[in-house]
């Protein structure tokens, strides 16, 4: 019998966390350390790699103060909607002019001078601040690249910052669904701001042009968290966060470092833009489903004019079943095969046409200038 109100509610505590791993199969040892698990020292180590982004925008119509990058929810086709993030909180009526704003999120990435962002965060700036950890003033930057497709931005500072901490990224590849990860940025202009979950899925296509391969977390990704990391509990950046559904929550989405990675390359060394491949077609997925026998694989949608898919006879309709023998079933798929590709390699396609399977070989190209800036298509591979 217990002497004590305390007493008493500590041994009320330890029968229900008894019991509780009696239930799961657990020792009670291990639900203790579940219960008392902590990413405190990781964040602490990662802080100083992550920066808040605030821009200094033309304002010639109604603003807000924080933007993101919505998918819609509703059923309706994410090509036919707006590709960035609607504006989230009430609109504000501002004066003609020059006005710095809390636009996103970011971290250093190599260097203490580059810094990765979205590139919907810096689109509209004409000029571009970066806010390290525990700073009220911004360091002076610039865009030296940029993805539109990819929603992947790379900044320079004019003079680097001697507290930075590069982060390191790992492989998304390697991260399994059910992984805890967490966040860090800048939610509504709240700095620095920590939240954690769990990666709920990986591969999600929403309908986001040609690098349409994400991950999904139930971590709070809020308007500011824009181009902010996604970072498994060593520490290191497993994603890009970009976008969340909308009228949803717990269901955000980040670009995985797998896409992110080649993209920055070529963006920090020019000269890795000549050797990002293409084929000059719109893919989505498709499963036909007038027999067993029909294949699962990608719808080809749009064929560009000139391009090398063009030249292969590739046509719209045809559904791509497997590229150098290796079937496809989503985007991801098709895009491991090309990116161990160089300009002028073949490659053997597979096409279900006309209820019949015929095979195309196509000379893989270098991807035009317009399409690296964004100019072109936005779902063209």
């Amino acid at each position: 019998m217990c002497t004590s109100q305390t007493a008493c509610e500590v041994i009320r505590s330890r029968f229900v966390l008894g019991l509780a791993s009696v239930l799961i199969g657990a020792s009670a040892g291990e639900a203790f350390a579940a219960q008392v698990f902590s990413i405190a020292d990781v964040v602490e180590r990662v802080l100083p790699g992550v920066v808040n982004i605030r821009t200094r925008d033309k304002v010639d119509s109604v603003k807000t103060e924080n933007a993101g990058r919505e998918v819609p929810s509703d059923g309706r086709a994410p090509a036919m909607s707006d590709p960035f993030f609607k504006l989230f909180v009430s609109p504000l009526e501002v004066i003609q002019k020059e006005i710095p704003r809390s636009r996103g999120s970011g971290f250093f990435y190599l260097s203490s001078s580059l810094v990765v962002t979205n590139y919907h965060v810096v689109k509209d700036a004409q000029s571009i601040e970066v806010v390290p950890a525990h700073e009220r003033w911004g360091l002076s930057a610039k865009l030296i690249g940029m993805n539109k497709q990819a929603d992947i931005a790379l900044l320079k500072l004019e003079n680097p910052w001697p507290r930075a901490r590069p982060l390191r990224f790992a492989s998304s590849v390697k991260a399994r669904i059910g992984d805890p990860v967490f966040a860090i940025g800048n939610p509504f202009g709240y700095g620095h701001t920590v939240t954690s979950g769990i990666l709920s899925a990986k591969g999600r296509t929403i309908g986001e042009g040609p690098f349409d391969d994400f991950l999904q977390t139930d971590v709070a990704i809020n308007p500011g968290n824009s181009g902010g990391p996604l970072f498994n509990v060593r520490g290191e950046v497993i994603g890009i966060n970009t976008a969340l559904l909308t009228d949803a929550r717990g269901i955000s989405f980040a670009i995985p470092t797998e896409v992110a990675r080649p993209i920055l390359d070529a963006l920090r060394k020019p000269v890795g833009l000549s050797r990002l491949v293409w084929l000059g077609l719109g893919l989505t997925h498709v499963r036909l489903k007038s027999s067993d026998a029909d294949p699962v694989g990608l719808l080809v949608t749009h064929v560009v004019q000139g391009s090398p898919a063009q030249s292969a006879g590739l046509r719209v309709g045809d559904v791509i079943v497997s590229t150098n023998n290796k079937r496809v079933h989503e985007i991801a798929d098709f895009r491991d095969v090309m990116k161990k590709l160089s300009p002028g390699a073949k490659v053997k396609v597979s096409v279900f046409r006309e209820g019949q399977t015929e095979q195309l070989e196509i000379m893989v190209g270098r991807m035009p200038q317009e399409f690296i800036a964004g100019r072109g298509r936005a779902d063209v591979h």
